[in-house]
């Protein structure tokens, strides 16, 4: 054998080989995250469509005076309204509902997720890379889907249960996203993260699926409690699998072809990392982390807008049928899903070829997943009640929005790669306060004033935050590295002597099966 030969015979032995066959064990892993994102989005959701069928409109109406308030006179002689309005919605059999919340009430309703949400981010994420994803996830997720089957009952025994068991639902998922990011980091290969984004399209399925049988649900002679039983009993049913055919990472899988594992361990090398000590006041004081967080709020606003408030409008404004409203409302979620996939290829594209710099191409996705839809408000506030373009507006901004699972996440992983999971928590942290304030915004405009004018306010409102987040994005942004992402000098042969590794793959599983520790890059 020649030199030549037996040097191809070295790279041959030294190079993977996966396992063979269509479906790996890999797979399946991917294909139950994506299942378990959807359903908490699900559950996350459905109340914002439920509420319209919850809510007596005719009893609240009363608490209000004739000249300030909304009441059926004051509607129907609004020269801007829609045509169908309440007398006329009477007629096409929207329910009447049972309880008596105003719109601000109903705004604390759907803003307590988020509390909940908000406050278990960060903790959650601490948990997931304690303890690991997979109990974070499943937990996470039984715990909401067993207080979504209580939603009615809670619901029944007062405002305040049904505030604290959606607070406690927002709690427990607060470390699923985190918990996502850590099984991914785990389980792709790093040639595949691209085919493991296919997890987040779960954010737009979930409400898509959500909203349209919620609606469904809510004029079926069980009414809206049905949509919360079956929603959460869907939940409860993913945790079995979920519990049963997941682990943190390949290593402990019992299942998995060793082949597999072997080639998903050999093919892991971007998460490994320093144990670096968290650099809080350069981070904290970085111009390009508070970038961010202006981004990640206009994305978070618009997002939080269609899903809690847009059934609101729908039903209120265009006085569209508690089924159609659960449709139109899934709409942008439609476009979503298949922009999730267009914007990570058309990023990766373009940066691929060399077209435009990374920071631009940066600026320019970010800037349709902001501007866009802001600029379809705008439209929406002056098409009137064309319904017809009201929908397609509302299809762009979803497909427009969905760039948020390609460009801030490039955005965050592009200025420090050795805190990529620190600096998501934090822009997280601060972005999901939208959530909370979405309601009461909508609600501070609307709650005495259910007209076209009081709602073109909250697209006003939303457009003009869209324009200043994203200026602010645009001027202080960097794709590149920050200095604080590395130790300095001094320090940096004490923290290469304590180096370890986020990735389980490469920790002590590994170790056992090849006798040694993976090479400090």
């Amino acid at each position: 054998m020649t030199a030549a030969d037996d040097m191809t015979a070295q790279a041959s032995q030294q190079k993977p080989h996966d396992v063979n066959g269509f479906w790996k064990t890999r797979h399946t892993v991917l294909m139950l995250n994506f299942l378990g994102l959807a359903v908490s989005y699900a559950i996350r959701v459905n109340i914002s469509v439920a509420i319209v069928d919850m809510v007596n409109n005719t009893a609240v109406a009363s608490l209000y005076s004739e000249g300030d308030s909304i009441n059926n006179s004051s509607i129907v002689t609004d020269p801007d309204a829609c045509p169908g309005g309440p007398i006329e919605a009477v007629d096409i059999g929207r329910k009447s509902g049972e309880f008596v919340w105003d719109k601000q009430k109903q705004g604390e309703i759907l803003a307590a997720y988020y509390y909940g949400y908000t406050v278990g981010h960060i903790p959650g994420g601490l948990l997931a890379d304690r303890f690991g994803g997979k109990i974070i996830f499943g937990v996470g997720v039984l715990v909401s889907s067993a207080l979504s089957i209580l939603t009615p009952l809670s619901a029944w025994a007062g405002d305040y249960v049904l505030f604290t068991n959606r607070l406690a639902q927002g709690l427990a998922q607060g470390g699923i996203i985190p918990a996502v990011q850590t099984l991914i980091c785990r389980w792709a290969p790093d040639h595949e993260r691209s085919k493991f984004a296919i997890i987040y399209i779960g954010m737009f399925v979930g409400p898509l699926v959500s909203m349209a049988s919620t609606g469904a649900m809510c004029e079926t002679a069980a009414g809206w409690p049905l949509a919360f039983y079956v929603i959460g009993g869907a939940g409860v049913l993913w945790c079995l699998p979920w519990f049963l055919m997941i682990t943190d990472t390949p290593a402990k899988h019992p299942r998995i072809d060793p082949t597999e594992r072997r080639y998903i361990e050999a093919t892991i090398k971007s998460s490994a990392k320093k144990n670096l000590p968290v650099p809080w006041k350069s981070i904290l004081t970085s111009p390009a982390l508070w970038a961010l967080v202006s981004l990640m709020i206009t994305f978070d606003w618009t997002f939080y807008l269609l899903l809690t408030s847009l059934p609101l409008y729908i039903a209120n404004v265009l006085f569209f049928d508690t089924r159609s409203n659960g449709l139109i409302s899934a709409i942008p979620q439609i476009t979503g899903s298949v922009g999730v996939l267009f914007s990570g290829w058309l990023i990766d594209y373009v940066l691929r070829k060399g077209y435009i710099s990374k920071i631009n191409g940066l600026r320019i996705v970010n800037g349709l997943g902001t501007l866009v839809p802001a600029a379809t408000f705008l439209v929406v506030s002056v098409v009137g009640c064309n319904t017809g373009v009201i929908i397609a507006l509302l299809a762009i901004n979803g497909f427009c929005i969905s760039t948020n699972g390609a460009g801030p996440s490039m955005s965050m992983s592009a200025i420090a790669p050795n805190y990529a999971g620190t600096i998501v928590g934090i822009v997280n942290m601060f972005a999901n306060l939208t959530g909370i304030a979405v309601p009461y915004v909508v609600g501070a405009f609307t709650s005495a004033n259910q007209t076209r004018w009081a709602w073109n306010s909250v697209f006003y409102v939303t457009a003009a935050l869209a324009a200043v987040n994203y200026t602010i994005y645009a001027v202080f942004t960097s794709a590149d590295v920050q200095p604080w992402n590395e130790p300095p000098p001094a320090k940096e042969s004490k923290e290469r002597s304590e180096c370890c590794t986020d990735n389980a793959a490469f920790e002590c599983d590994v170790t056992r099966h090849t006798g040694q520790r993976p090479a400090i890059p």
